[in-house]
C-alpha cells in the first residue's frame, strides 16, 4: 500500500487525553506488582517500584475492555487500513515516588509521527506520545511523579510478522523518535520464577567504579509469569497469554509485554544500588519480541559516576540476540 501517514493521522497530532484514577494506587497494587517483577515486596511497603505507574492500565478507570481485552489508554488513529501496534521503546523520568494513597492524574499527548519503509517496501508508522503522571490537585496540577515518552510502531495487519518487527524500522534505519535520543542521552550520562534472587551484587561504596558489572538478572518468562504481570498491571491484552490470538497476529507464541522488560531493568539497577540511590531515568528500546517460555538475561555496566549519581548502560538478551538495546539508567544519590 502507499502510505499510513494520511491527512487524518497528521491532524491527530497534538491530541490530549486525560484520566483521573478512580481510587488511590493502594498497597495491594504495589505489592502485587513488586511480586510479579521479582522484587522484594517488603521493600515497597510505603512507595511503588518506579516503573509501576508507567506500566499499569488501572489509571484510566475503564471497566469495559476493548476487543483485545485491553483496558489501558489507546490512540484511535484514523489509519487507512487495520494495523497491528508494537511498542518501540520508552523513556521514563521519575521525580518522586508514587505512594499508596496517591490518586494519579495522567495526561497523554500525541507529539510526533514519522513514516518509514521496511525491507519489503511496506509502510511502518512510528508514533510518539508523552504521558505525565501527577498526584493531588486537579488534572494538570499536583505533584509531578513521572513522565513517559513512548514510541509505538504501526504496521498493516495483513503484513504484520511479529518476529521481524523491531524499533529499528526494518530495512529503514533507526527510529528517529527514540533511538537517537537514547544513544545521545547514554553518551551524555556516559513454573513462576517470581522470587527475588538470593544473592545480589551491591556497590561496596556509595560511588561505584566505572566499568563495574551488575549481577545479571536472569529470568525465564513463562505464561504464568506473563499472566501475573498482566494482572498486576491491569493489562489483559490477549496477545500476552492467548496462543491462538498471538498466532493470528503472526507470532509463534504469546509475546512478553515490552514494558515488563523495562520493569526488570529497573529492578536490576535498584538491586545494585540498594538504599544508596534512586532511579531518576530509564530509557530502553525494544529491538525484537520475546516469546513465552524464553529466558532473558538483563546485563548492565556502570558507565559514569560523580557527585550527583551514576549511570548504567543496559541491555536484555535472549541467547545471543539482543532484544532490548540501547538502554540506560540514570540514578541519583538518595538523600539522608
Amino acid at each position: 500500500m502507499s502510505s499510513l501517514l494520511t491527512d487524518g493521522v497528521r491532524a491527530a497530532l497534538g491530541t490530549v487525553v486525560s484520566y483521573t484514577a478512580p481510587e488511590p494506587l493502594s498497597r495491594a497494587s504495589i505489592r502485587y506488582f513488586a511480586t510479579a517483577i521479582g522484587a522484594d515486596p517488603d521493600r515497597w511497603r510505603d512507595e511503588a517500584p518506579p516503573t509501576l505507574i508507567c506500566e499499569t492500565a488501572q489509571l484510566t478507570g475503564r471497566s469495559a475492555p476493548d476487543g483485545s481485552f485491553y483496558l489501558g489508554h489507546t490512540w484511535e488513529l484514523p489509519l487507512p487500513v487495520p494495523c497491528a501496534m508494537f511498542r518501540g521503546g520508552n523513556d521514563y523520568r521519575f521525580w518522586r515516588a508514587a505512594r499508596p494513597d496517591d490518586v494519579i492524574h495522567t495526561t497523554w499527548r500525541l507529539t510526533d509521527v514519522v513514516e518509514r519503509r521496511d525491507s519489503a517496501g511496506d509502510p511502518l508508522l512510528f508514533v510518539t506520545a508523552e504521558a505525565t503522571y501527577r498526584a493531588g490537585g486537579a488534572v494538570g496540577e499536583g505533584d509531578l511523579i513521572a513522565t513517559n515518552t513512548e514510541t509505538m510502531i504501526y504496521r498493516p495487519r495483513d503484513r504484520a510478522e511479529t518476529s521481524q518487527v523491531s524499533a529499528d524500522g526494518p530495512g529503514s534505519g533507526s527510529d528517529p523518535t527514540d533511538t537517537e535520543d537514547a544513544s545521545e542521552a547514554a553518551a551524555q550520562a556516559a513454573g513462576l520464577g517470581i522470587a527475588p534472587q538470593a544473592t545480589v551484587e551491591r556497590p561496596a561504596v556509595e560511588r561505584p567504579d566505572v566499568g563495574t558489572n551488575l549481577a545479571p538478572l536472569v529470568r525465564r518468562i513463562g505464561l504464568p509469569d506473563m499472566v501475573a504481570y498482566g494482572a498486576a498491571t491491569w493489562d489483559w491484552h490477549r496477545l500476552h497469554y492467548d496462543p491462538a490470538f498471538a498466532q493470528r497476529a503472526g507470532a509463534a507464541a504469546p509475546l512478553v509485554d515490552g514494558q515488563m522488560l523495562g520493569a526488570l531493568l529497573g529492578e536490576q539497577v535498584l538491586r545494585f544500588a540498594g538504599s544508596h540511590a534512586r532511579l531518576a531515568r530509564l530509557v530502553y528500546r525494544n529491538r525484537a519480541p520475546v516469546l513465552a517460555g524464553q529466558t532473558v538475561v538483563c546485563s548492565g555496566t556502570v558507565a559514569t559516576a560523580d557527585d550527583a549519581g551514576f549511570s548504567v548502560d543496559l541491555s536484555v538478551s535472549v541467547g545471543d540476540n539482543a532484544v532490548v538495546a540501547p538502554a540506560f539508567a540514570q540514578l541519583v544519590w538518595a538523600s539522608g
